[in-house]
């Protein structure tokens, strides 16, 4: 990965309200009946990977203020995220799913309130500090927070991968019209074919 710098882990939105079978966003999955099962193995193996090469985590998690005051009413997800107050800040639903939750005192966590990880947080200021040149990207929903934060990457400069089966968007057409569409800015990988070298050691 890269040429110069480091790598950087981002897992977008490993979040009860979007992952958890009770859930109150089911972009990644459709509903409660939905197999999970293989999108966990993958994450799971994605963030075991990450802690045993030394490479830095830093988390991505929705949050929105009571009422989403913080939130604009310009587009309908932006009024329905509102309307049913889901990833309230506090809330069950904005705490990290069981098995993918920050574990080491290194994890860094960034909240945001858009689709954009990087649009009004301290994200590239944490990657520039960080040295980093390369980010792997996956979480939910594909065609949301990851191609969002994808396409912002690589206008910044960064080399890009995403594991696409660490990845998951309802209905999988959506999932997989989405990679399609950024296929020339990212890698594309699995998490058993996921291989890191930090080019900072």
């Amino acid at each position: 990965m890269g040429k110069a710098g480091a790598t950087v882990v981002l897992p977008l939105h490993l979040q009860n309200e979007v992952i958890h079978p009770e859930g109150g966003i089911h972009a990644g999955f459709g509903g409660p009946g939905a197999d999970r099962e293989p999108f966990m193995a993958a994450a799971q193996a994605v963030l075991h990977c990450s802690r045993r090469a030394g490479v830095p985590i830093v988390y991505i998690r929705m949050a929105f203020q009571p009422g989403g005051i913080d939130l604009p009413e310009n587009c309908e997800l932006y009024r329905t995220v509102k309307h049913n107050e889901v990833m309230r800040e506090g809330s069950w639903g904005v705490e990290f799913m069981a098995g993918l939750e920050p574990k080491q005192p290194a994890d860094q966590v960034i909240s945001h309130n858009r689709v954009n990880a990087f649009f009004g947080t301290n994200l590239e200021n944490t990657l520039g500090s960080l040295k980093c040149a390369d980010v792997v990207l996956f979480g939910v929903a594909t065609h949301s927070v990851v191609e969002h934060t994808a396409r912002h990457a690589a206008d910044m400069g960064l080399s890009v991968t995403i594991v696409e089966d660490a990845c998951s968007a309802y209905p999988r057409e959506r999932h997989e019209a989405s990679l399609a569409a950024i296929d020339n800015l990212v890698t594309r990988v699995t998490a058993d074919n996921l291989n890191f070298k930090n080019d900072a050691d």
